[in-house]
C-alpha cells in the first residue's frame, strides 16, 4: 500500500527531559556530595516559545522513598493542556532528617525560576503538588514563603514562592497522628499501612523535638502568607486519618480566610488509582487556571490532539 496523506499540525509536540541536575547537597555522612535531579516535560521547539505555567510534583514513599518519573505518565494530562511539568527528588529519611526535604523542594522552586526562559516557564505561575509524604512537603513549600531559614543552596536571588498548592492525601499534623497512632496500638487495631511511628522518627530524627514536629506541620505554620490550596483525600483512606488531616487542614485554612478548595473522593484509599482519572485532573487544572485568572494571567486553554 502507498499512499501520500496530508496532517495538519493541530497539537504541540513535547520533549521529556531526563535527571536534570537541580541542587547540590551533602552525601555519605558529609564527606561526599550528590546531585539531586528533576525530570521536566516542556515544548520541543522552545525558541521563542511564550512562558506558560508550570505544575512541580514531589512524588511520595513514607519519607524513605522517592521516584518522580513513576508519575510523568499522569502529568502528561498537564502537560498537553499547556503546562511545564517537572517531578523532582528530595532527600529521603535515610539520607537526611527534616528539613532537609523541604529545603531540596524549595531548593527545585528556585532552579525553575532561574531558569525559566530555557524550560517555557513563567515563574509567577508555578504550582506545586505532590501525593502521600510529597503533599506534606509540597504544603509546607506552599506556607514557609518568605521564611529564609529553609533557603540555602544555589539561586537564592530567586524566591521559593509559589502561586499554588495541590496536596494529594499529604500529613499535615504530625502531633495528631502520633496520638491516632498510640489510640490504635492500645485497641490492637493498627491498619495495614498506617503512618507508624518509626516513619515520623526516621523523618524527624530520633529524639526529635515537639518543636520540630510543629515546624513539618502545615497545620501548625498557617500564618498571614497562604497561596491557594487544593486538597484531595480518599474517605477510605487507612494510612493517613482523614479527619484529622486533610479535614481539619481545610477547617484552619478557612479560618485564616485562606482560598482553598477540598475534594473527598468518595470510597478512595490512600496511593489510590482513582486520585488519577481525568475526572479528578480536570478539577486540579480548573483549579489552577481559575488562581491564574485571578490575576489576570495568560492561561492557555490547549487541549491533547
Amino acid at each position: 500500500m502507498k499512499e501520500q496523506i496530508k496532517v495538519e499540525n493541530r497539537r504541540e509536540v513535547l520533549s521529556l527531559l531526563t535527571d536534570i541536575g537541580f541542587a547540590q547537597v551533602p552525601d555519605w555522612y558529609g564527606a561526599s556530595v550528590r546531585t539531586l535531579k528533576m525530570n521536566l516535560i516542556v515544548p520541543k521547539q522552545r525558541e521563542n516559545h511564550p512562558p506558560q505555567p508550570c505544575l512541580l510534583f514531589f512524588c511520595g514513599g513514607a519519607f524513605a522513598t522517592v521516584n518522580g518519573a513513576v508519575w510523568m505518565p499522569e502529568m502528561m494530562y498537564f502537560a498537553e493542556r499547556g503546562f511545564t511539568v517537572a517531578t523532582a527528588e528530595y532527600r529521603t529519611s535515610n539520607q537526611a532528617v527534616f528539613p532537609a526535604a523541604l529545603m531540596d523542594a524549595k531548593a527545585a522552586v528556585r532552579f525553575l525560576k532561574a531558569h525559566a526562559g530555557a524550560f517555557c516557564i513563567d515563574p509567577d505561575n508555578i504550582f506545586v503538588s505532590g501525593e502521600s509524604a510529597g503533599g506534606t512537603v509540597c504544603s509546607l513549600v506552599g506556607l514557609t514563603q518568605g521564611c529564609g531559614e529553609y533557603e540555602a543552596g544555589d539561586y537564592l536571588d530567586c524566591d521559593s514562592s509559589v502561586r499554588g498548592v495541590i496536596d494529594f492525601y499529604g500529613l499535615t499534623d504530625i502531633p495528631a497522628a502520633q496520638v491516632l497512632m498510640q489510640q490504635l496500638r492500645a485497641d490492637r487495631s493498627i491498619p495495614i499501612g498506617a503512618v507508624n511511628t518509626w516513619i515520623i522518627d526516621a523523618f524527624l530524627g530520633e529524639r526529635y523535638a515537639e518543636e520540630t514536629a510543629l515546624k513539618a506541620s502545615a497545620q501548625a505554620i498557617i500564618g498571614e502568607r497562604i497561596p491557594p490550596f487544593c486538597i484531595l483525600h480518599g474517605t477510605m483512606d487507612s494510612v493517613v486519618d482523614i479527619g484529622a488531616q486533610s479535614d481539619a487542614f481545610y477547617d484552619k485554612l478557612v479560618a485564616h480566610g485562606a482560598d482553598v478548595e477540598y475534594y473527598r473522593v468518595e470510597g478512595a484509599g490512600h496511593g489510590d488509582d482513582l486520585f488519577y482519572q481525568d475526572e479528578v485532573k480536570a478539577k486540579v487544572l480548573r483549579f489552577m487556571r481559575r488562581v491564574m485568572d485571578q490575576r489576570g494571567s495568560a492561561c492557555p486553554e490547549r487541549h491533547p490532539g
